[in-house]
């Protein structure tokens, strides 16, 4: 089999063999709103039960699962109902790390798999294998997510992907899998950023908080018609700036490189934080205090009982924006941290998340513990980078209003080996 490195190689090829797999899309979108608005419990469940025969006959074909699951005197079979779950073993970011060549299930010949990287910032960097469908998966959420939330794509819509990390891939690609669109990576760096992005009128918008703040502060650029984010805590005042002043709203959603998309945060939803499960692709286990995840949608990397790192319970609810289904509370994956400048000022720290792309580390913590100081823990990070890594964040730090910023890196050893650490903190007063 061969496999080819994403994105560069394959960017155009992508676009230009979407068609093929429309059918799949629909039958993805409706799939989400099904699930989303299943009021009886028990149909919901068979509906997610008929999924487990594809996940049997994927474990089957797995290296390590066969292994494992022998090693633990179980098989695949055993595997009736989603409460026969909590008897199988559950696999950790580690140890995906450490076997993901052994964890998929490999067609005996096909071009169509290709490896992708996980970014590292909060936890152990992961190869991921992912097929065709895994690759497009993305526009077919994205159906759903603009018909949950009743926008409605102008013709050939277009799609834009705002990027705030220096040196990355700009590109224009057809996007036939989204209504017949097209999709542009645009970076705000460049001089001219604004004017690309008044010539293509993006009607859907996806960014990282940071990039969401740049396009709020250029009201000359035109308004989308939905705006999405993930990856990166979402402050409740610039959701709510989004749509007080552009009168457009902001979906919120949980995913991981490993897992694809998994739930979206409720709008609607006087308490922030509670995120709407992405049933019946993924099963996300509930009473616990962490994020336990099966894929019940068939890909060539089966996960079963996966554990990416984040906290949060799984219950049941009728939601008051009509979401009937299974609802993640208590998310810890990108907990909230503000540090504050010498001058008082309120910085929201995940501002500096860009700068932990650009370094190979296991994991991260940065505490503001004075207005001037920081300690900066660091799990894995090779010797030789972390000089570099101290004086990027030194000047982003001063680009953010410090004058004098001091960084002290020291190597972390009390982070939980299966866990994500919260990557920000403060150890100062709130001020007043």
């Amino acid at each position: 089999m061969t496999l080819a490195v994403a994105p560069r190689a394959r960017i155009r090829r992508d676009a230009q063999t979407q068609r093929p797999h429309l059918p799949w899309a629909l039958d993805v979108a409706a799939g989400l709103s099904r699930g989303a608005s299943t009021v009886d419990e028990a149909v919901a469940r068979a509906a997610l039960e008929s999924r487990l025969g594809w996940l049997r006959q994927a474990l089957q074909g797995s290296p390590y699962y066969v292994r494992v699951l022998r090693e633990a005197g179980l098989h695949p079979g055993d595997l009736q109902r989603l409460e026969d779950l909590r008897h199988f073993p559950a696999l950790d970011r580690a140890t995906l790390a450490r076997h993901w060549e052994d964890v998929p299930t490999l067609p005996d010949a096909s071009d169509e798999c290709v490896v992708v990287k996980s970014s590292g910032t909060t936890g152990d960097p992961v190869n991921v294998l992912r097929d065709r469908r895994d690759c497009l998966l993305m526009w077919a959420v994205l159906r759903f997510f603009t018909e949950h939330t009743g926008t409605v794509p102008p013709p050939r819509p277009r799609v834009v992907l705002l990027d705030v990390l220096p040196g990355g891939l700009e590109y224009s690609v057809r996007l036939p899998l989204f209504h017949d669109g097209a999709l542009h990576r645009v970076s705000v760096l460049r001089d001219d950023a604004v004017a690309r992005l008044q010539r293509v009128r993006a009607a859907v918008v996806f960014s990282d908080p940071e990039g969401l703040r740049w396009l709020l502060a250029h009201p000359e650029v035109p308004a989308p018609r939905l705006v999405l984010t993930s990856a990166q805590h979402l402050p409740r005042a610039l959701r709510d700036a989004w749509e007080r002043e552009r009168g457009v709203p902001v979906l919120n959603y949980y995913a991981a490189t490993e897992t694809g998309p998994l739930a979206w945060e409720c709008r609607e939803d006087a308490n922030p934080g509670r995120f709407h499960v992405l049933t019946p692709d993924v099963w996300l286990e509930p009473d616990g205090e962490e994020v336990v995840v099966t894929r019940l949608r068939p890909s060539v990397l089966p996960l079963l009982r996966y554990r990416p790192g984040d906290t949060g319970t799984v219950r049941r609810d009728a939601c008051t924006c009509g979401f009937h289904g299974w609802t993640l509370t208590g998310f810890g994956g990108r907990g909230a941290c503000t540090f504050h400048t010498p001058a008082g000022r309120a910085v929201d720290a995940w501002a500096l998340a860009w700068v932990f792309k650009h370094h190979p580390l296991r994991a991260f913590r940065l505490t503001q513990v004075s207005r001037e100081r920081f300690t900066l823990e660091l799990a894995g990070a090779p010797e030789d980078s972390v000089v570099a890594l101290c004086e990027r964040l030194t000047a982003a730090l001063r680009n953010l209003g410090w004058p004098a910023p001091e960084v002290a890196a020291s190597e972390a050893e009390a982070f939980p080996p299966s866990a994500k650490p919260l990557p920000f903190r403060s150890e100062l007063a709130t001020p007043g």
